[in-house]
């Protein structure tokens, strides 16, 4: 095309369709552009709320450091006055004056600090104040003979009653603990002698009743353990002398205060009424249940009373912890004292058949009520940790005494012949299986050490208990005579044992393979030590006493349970290695 031609029309109009496409593209690059559209959030999960965060409890060095002060003060003060007496430097008015001034002081000022802002030490201060004036009274009662020894003792009450209304006023349970303390010791300190227990109980039992209004008045105390506890324990040991040397006289007056301390601990057990939820009832409970019904018996049979009687008693305090079911809901507002509850009815029930029957039966009545109280306790793990370990301690003690029963009373038997009646099945039989189940439930629901040792006694309860109960069924079927000698020395009873521990070990092995973590461990272990000790006792003991043939069946049967084991092991989990 020449220069100054005309453009063609389709040329123009496509050039000029270009400069519009070039400004408008201009145009939208020095536009700001939008921002990208953010992706829509993922919606999480609502995050729970935090647990709440209980107040601490940590008592402050200062409060320990001034409970020890308190202390070694009163055993100072003690030592100051006696040298003062050997020196012959104060008479016994000053003495008595100077008792009364350092004790009052001291009192007086840790009134005011438990008042102020410094509770905690103010608590402390008060041991040590209370501790100088009892002491003092007790000086002027007995060693310079002011006044009566009865009137120290009214005295040492009116000091726990101010005692008392200090912790309510302040709505502290260390206050109560050490006011129930000084009203519990005081009848120690002012005690003259002779038979004078109806008047001991009668002075705990208002003792008891007048520090139980600290929990109603401060409108709190549930959660004052060791003042409930002190109130508990306290009264009853000091009951248990009452009991022991009343005169024939008093035992019946004693043994309707027993019911009247009886209901007053569970008064302070539960707190009827109270706003604030206690803790640890139905332990406090169980352990007041079963204080009594022993102080009971005590009283019972010092009255000479028929033994088999005592059953109705038990009965009625079966039915009595039953009819507490649904006031216990109420109070709690949910079933967690319903298992402890079943559980001492149930003791109760298995106690009345011994004192009815024989009390060749009270072994196996341990072990039922150390089976219920860790039943129990297994219920109510869920219920409340507090309350759930309080009752594995009482089933951990409880378990603890059916077996050492067993161990020392039910074993006792084990090596003579066999007399009358059955020849297994007996109460020995009844002991170790009931303690054994007990231990497994504990085993359940222990930790560390303990859960350790409870697995320890079940072995050896569980296995010597099964073992014992085979070899006695041999004996009995292979000597029918019962005067034919101790059933242990038997031959084929004794290689029973070795079988029943050879099959329990190989159980266990076996078992132990198919779990992980300590299970796996605990399992393997027992296995290994119940086959070792299996084949130590073949080696040692049965070849010495047993002929050919016993031998023969001896060495077949620990070996095929061994070989049996071993092959059913592999079959299951080719990959595990013993």
């Amino acid at each position: 095309m020449e220069p100054g031609s005309p453009v063609p029309d389709d040329l123009a109009q496509r050039v000029a369709r270009l400069e519009a496409q070039v400004a408008w593209l201009l145009q939208q690059g020095q536009a700001p552009r939008p921002a990208a559209p953010l992706p829509a959030p993922h919606p999480r999960p609502a995050a729970a709320p935090p647990a709440p965060v209980r107040p601490g409890r940590e008592v402050s060095p200062v409060v320990w450091i001034a409970g020890i002060g308190a202390v070694l003060f009163l055993a100072g003060a003690v030592f100051f006055f006696r040298w003062a007496v050997q020196q012959g430097w104060m008479g016994p008015e000053l003495r008595f004056a100077l008792g009364l001034l350092v004790g009052g002081g001291l009192t007086a000022f840790a009134a005011r600090l438990a008042l102020g802002a410094n509770r905690r030490l103010g608590v402390a201060l008060l041991l040590a104040g209370l501790g100088s004036l009892q002491f003092t009274f007790r000086a002027g009662a007995f060693s310079y003979h002011f006044f009566d020894p009865v009137l120290g003792l009214a005295a040492a009450a009116v000091l726990t009653l101010l005692a008392g209304g200090l912790a309510a006023r302040i709505r502290s349970g260390g206050a109560l603990t050490v006011a129930l303390a000084s009203g519990l010791a005081a009848p120690l300190a002012f005690s003259q002698g002779g038979h004078h227990e109806v008047a001991l109980a009668v002075y705990l039992a208002v003792l008891m009743a007048a520090t139980l209004a600290v929990p109603y008045l401060a409108r709190t105390g549930g959660a004052w353990i060791g003042a409930r506890w002190t109130a508990l324990l306290g009264t009853w040991l000091l009951l248990l002398p009452a009991c022991a040397e009343a005169t024939r006289a008093d035992l019946p007056l004693v043994g309707l205060l027993l019911l009247l301390h009886l209901a007053l601990a569970g008064l302070w057990a539960w707190l009827p009424g109270a706003e604030e939820r206690p803790g640890t009832p139905a332990t406090l409970w169980l352990t007041a249940s079963i204080l009594a019904t022993a102080f009971g018996w005590l009283v019972w049979k010092r009255l000479d009373w028929a033994p088999e009687l005592y059953a109705g008693p038990v009965l009625a305090a079966a039915a009595w912890n039953l009819a507490l079911v649904k006031p216990a809901r109420r109070r709690l507002g949910g079933r967690s004292a319903d298992f402890p509850l079943l559980a001492l009815a149930a003791g109760h029930l298995a106690l009345a058949v011994p004192v009815a029957l024989a009390w060749r039966w009270v072994g196996p009545l341990w072990g039922a009520f150390a089976l219920a109280l860790a039943w129990a306790a297994h219920r109510s793990g869920e219920a409340g940790s507090e309350e759930a370990a309080a009752l594995r301690r009482l089933a951990l003690g409880m378990a603890l005494l059916a077996t050492g029963r067993w161990a020392f009373h039910g074993l006792d038997g084990a090596f003579e012949p066999w007399r009358t009646g059955l020849p297994f099945l007996r109460a020995a039989f009844a002991e170790g299986a009931l303690a054994a189940v007990a231990w497994t439930l504990l085993v359940r629901d222990r930790d560390g050490l303990t859960r350790l040792l409870a697995f320890l006694a079940l072995e050896v309860t569980a296995n010597v208990t099964v073992a014992v109960e085979a070899a006695r069924l041999v004996h009995w079927l292979q000597a029918p005579d019962p005067h034919q000698g101790a059933w242990i020395a038997t031959r084929a009873a004794s290689i029973t044992v070795t079988l029943v521990w050879a099959l329990s070990g190989a159980w266990q092995w076996m078992r132990g393979l198919g779990l992980e973590g300590g299970p796996r461990k605990a399992l393997l272990a027992a296995g290994y030590a119940w086959m070792g000790i299996a084949a130590l006792k073949l080696l040692l003991a049965d070849l010495a006493t047993a002929d050919t043939p016993l031998r023969a069946l001896a060495f077949l049967g620990v070996g095929a349970i061994g070989m049996t084991a071993a092959t059913l092991a592999r079959r299951h989990r080719p990959e595990a290695h013993p």
